[in-house]
């Protein structure tokens, strides 16, 4: 529960609890009591629980990755391991899955358990075949129809985010950590950062956005200015950001990859707050335009760094403008969006960045992008906590 609380807040578990938990765990096996059965009325479903249970609980929620997860997933992880975490039988001999390496961990240490070279002074392997064939069968069932209460998933567990947790939890436990990408030169150390769509759409256009109902292109001296500082730089311009509050964070870089990067910021540093699932617009100092991105995960640190996982969106931004259609939208002022260009290697179609609650399947809107336009909103390919993001084609005139 200790270690539970400290996922919901999303802050660093110390080595010292893994190195309790661990021996707590073996002093229970060397009393030969492991498998005892005892009632914990602080559970939620199932009361029946024993030392070994008790340990995998923890264990498997430490190993799926929860700083990745909302409050609400975590809970509904939680709740899931107070039946599940029983079918996860701990040996001290190498368990037989096939061509994945064996699931290890050393009572001795102070990690969570993982997928890999078994190094320790007290090695323990973890038997997770019961608990991949749950997991398999469920979401087969509910790719089927089948609804999950009927799966004993709980009433508040709705489709399709349950299948897709279920699939997320599957490739925690019970499958080898992909290899990471094909990783990108290192240029420079220090990443600027600015979170929210109005901010993101003021330092990708480099200007501040006009509320009007006539799109004005940039002018020659902007697009100068934009391509060598990568934004517009005027005072006016700066006293605006600073009244709105858009805070250029300075961070610095960690790991980076083609399709993301890992992210500090030191304590010392001003920030705003971040949260798992929002926009965040990313721009490496070596660099001269941003980047958009979605915020994957949050770590902080005993210190007081924050470390981010950041996903980066494909497509190259340029700063847009959305209204509505219609005879109701006749005066309707434009609102900020974020194009995004099509990127055929990647399979990612072109995609406008907008705010939540502008998607309707179908739905016609105007668009400026460079030039006003009629599109029609196709899906949703990626939502956020204070975003949406949206496949589009583009209407003849």
């Amino acid at each position: 529960l200790r270690m539970f609380h400290h996922y919901r807040a999303y802050r660093q578990v110390p080595a010292r609890d893994w190195r309790n938990l661990h021996r707590a765990y073996a002093r229970a096996e060397r009393l030969g009591v492991a498998e005892q059965a005892v009632k914990d009325y602080l559970n939620r479903d199932v009361r029946d629980t024993s030392p070994r249970i008790a340990y995998m609980r923890a264990t498997l929620l430490g190993m799926c990755n929860p700083h990745e997860l909302t409050p609400r997933q975590l809970t509904f992880v939680a709740y899931l391991l107070e039946r599940w975490a029983e079918k996860v039988e701990i040996s001290s001999a190498p368990v037989a899955e096939g061509e994945l390496p064996s699931l290890t961990v050393d009572l001795a240490g102070e990690r969570c358990a993982e997928r890999g070279a078994a190094e320790g002074a007290e090695l323990r392997y973890l038997d997770a075949r019961r608990l991949a064939k749950s997991l398999r069968n469920r979401v087969a069932l509910l790719r089927k129809g089948e609804s999950p209460a009927r799966l004993a998933l709980g009433e508040d567990c709705v489709q399709p985010s349950c299948e897709q947790l279920l699939v997320f939890l599957y490739r925690q436990w019970c499958q080898a950590r992909a290899p990471r990408g094909a990783d990108r030169k290192r240029v420079s150390d220090s990443v600027q950062a600015c979170t929210g769509l109005d901010a993101v759409h003021y330092y990708v256009s480099g200007r501040v956005f006009r509320v009007a109902t006539t799109f004005k292109e940039l002018t020659a001296r902007q697009r100068d200015e934009i391509a060598t500082f990568g934004r517009v730089s005027t005072r006016d311009e700066e006293d605006y950001s600073v009244a709105q509050g858009f805070l250029l964070e300075h961070w610095r870089l960690e790991d980076e990859s083609a399709q993301g990067l890992k992210m500090l910021r030191r304590a010392g540093n001003p920030g705003r707050r971040m949260a798992q699932g929002q926009l965040v617009g990313v721009r490496l100092a070596d660099a001269k335009s941003f980047q958009l991105g979605q915020v994957r995960w949050l770590l902080a640190t005993d210190l007081g760094d924050l470390i981010c996982g950041v996903k980066l969106l494909p497509g190259l931004p340029l700063a847009a403008a959305v209204r509505g259609t219609g005879v109701n939208a006749a005066d309707e002022k434009y609102a900020q969006a974020i194009a995004l260009a099509a990127v055929p290697a990647l399979k990612a179609p072109p995609t406008l960045v907008l705010a939540p609650g502008w998607f309707r399947p179908k739905r016609v809107i105007e668009a400026a992008i460079q030039k006003p336009m009629r599109v029609r909103l196709l899906q949703v390919v990626e939502r956020g906590n204070d975003f949406e993001r949206v496949a589009y084609e583009v209407l003849p005139d």
